[in-house]
């Protein structure tokens, strides 16, 4: 691989657009594009194929279902190996959207997440991989709306969120690896009985252990989780409720809608339509900024 470094303008990849461009696409390593920079942000997963991710000076190796966020100017470079073909999916957005998201959506988030955001590199689930693909043709659609990329920035947050950051004390390695499996999806929908089946071991002796470590039953802890996985779908999707429900493995459309309520003081549809008018609010606190800024330069 050539130790030259390629520089991109946003026009590059943006082609005009202010804030977002999404791109599907396939390389191999004669075509693909060596070590590059570029002041936008690249936000790019992986749907066939392997090789080597080179950023920030380190290498790391990918293959499928593998996500990349670039930072600001960071020279990398994502190399197929020689007998494969690299399929993947990336949304290229204005660094300044990025910023704003940061600084104004993940206002009220811990700092060491706002940070590990921008320039991670992780490994997703199929599922974590065919909703970003949903989300993405969503916002292919949306003609370069801010809105629009600021709820699909908001969608990938909170489904990377729990990769980088655990609520979870110490405890047993055998139920530490139960509790955050059970958060993806495709476990999640099925509730207790994956439960019992990732941890291995006897009903009675997980309902111990739950209790000792974190004072709640299985049945309890996978409620919550379903639940929080409900706000943040109900908050980034355009899924009707009663979907939602089903997802998380509520069977009873009426039962999810109480337990929501009690967790989060209102029903599903009162919940997004507080979270859109959050965003609503946002996009015209920019506009109007970048109103200012522009009557100030003139």
């Amino acid at each position: 691989m050539s130790k030259l470094v390629t520089e991109f303008s946003p026009d590059s990849h943006l082609q005009g657009n202010r804030y977002f461009r999404v791109v599907h696409g396939k390389t191999n390593k004669s075509h693909a594009v060596g070590l590059h920079k570029h002041d936008f942000i690249e936000i790019i997963w992986i749907k066939s194929g392997c090789g080597m991710l080179i950023a920030g000076g380190k290498s790391r190796k990918f293959s499928k279902n593998f996500l990349y966020i670039s930072k600001p100017n960071e020279v990398h470079a994502l190399e197929p190996d020689k007998s494969t073909q690299m399929q993947f999916t990336y949304v290229a957005l204005a660094r300044g959207v990025m910023e704003k998201f940061i600084e104004e959506v993940l206002c009220e988030e811990d700092e060491l997440n706002k940070k590990q955001f921008a320039g991670i590199s992780l490994k997703l689930s199929p599922f974590e991989t065919s909703f970003l693909d949903r989300a993405a043709t969503e916002l292919a659609g949306q003609n370069d709306s801010l809105i629009a990329i600021l709820r699909f920035l908001t969608n990938l947050y909170w489904q990377l969120k729990g990769t980088f950051s655990s609520a979870l004390p110490e405890m047993p390695d055998w139920l530490s690896d139960a509790c955050q499996r059970i958060r993806n999806p495709e476990n999640l929908a099925i509730g207790l009985t994956k439960f019992r089946e990732i941890c291995d071991k006897d009903m009675s002796y997980i309902n111990r252990a739950m209790r000792r470590y974190l004072n709640s039953t299985p049945t309890e802890f996978i409620n919550t989780a379903r639940l929080k996985y409900a706000a943040w779908l109900l908050e980034t999707s355009s899924y009707p409720t009663s979907e939602i429900s089903d997802m998380c493995g509520f069977s009873d459309l009426p039962y999810f809608c109480r337990k929501f309520k009690d967790k989060y003081e209102y029903t599903p549809s009162q919940f997004r339509k507080n979270a859109l008018n959050a965003v609503e609010k946002s996009d015209i606190n920019y506009s109007y900024k970048m109103k200012n800024i522009k009557k100030v330069k003139a």
